[in-house]
């Protein structure tokens, strides 16, 4: 049975996790209104040349990267809520333990606690080590 500090802990999650998806979703709106725009305004001009074509390459290699960011994002705040939903969002997926709250404002896909994550990146740095060992220690065949 859930305690008011859990249901209140709840509610502030949720309430935190409803925030970020309409940012998520006015950024996400917002860009492709732009684009949209920007692409009835541009019109096929003979007079650009190369370096013209270059940069309005640029321009749209930078917005799909954004737009990608802004989807992903969304993707990790719909998959929070399911994590929500289940009674398992804010919990350390290691230990068990409730992630504290400020955590999960500053980070909040959050899935282990700061000591959990903390061994989690050492084991991670050790096996990257390993294999630049073994990458530079093998020798190369002719």
């Amino acid at each position: 049975m859930a305690t008011k500090a859990d249901k209140r802990r709840q509610d502030a999650l949720r309430a935190m996790l409803h925030g970020m998806r309409d940012v998520a979703v006015q950024d996400i709106e917002a860009q492709m209104g732009r684009r949209l725009n920007e692409a009835t305004r541009h019109r096929i001009d003979a007079a650009m040349d190369v370096e013209d074509w270059a940069a309005m390459d640029l321009e749209d290699d930078v917005d799909l990267t954004l737009l990608q960011l802004r989807y992903k994002r969304y993707k990790e705040i719909a998959d929070a809520f399911r994590r929500l939903e289940a009674d398992a969002y804010g919990v350390c997926e290691q230990c068990q333990v409730q992630i504290p709250m400020e955590r999960l404002e500053v980070e909040p896909f959050a899935r282990f606690c700061v000591a959990c994550q903390e061994r989690l990146e050492a084991v991670e740095r050790v096996e990257q080590a390993e294999q630049r060992f073994k990458t530079a220690h093998t020798p190369t065949r002719r």
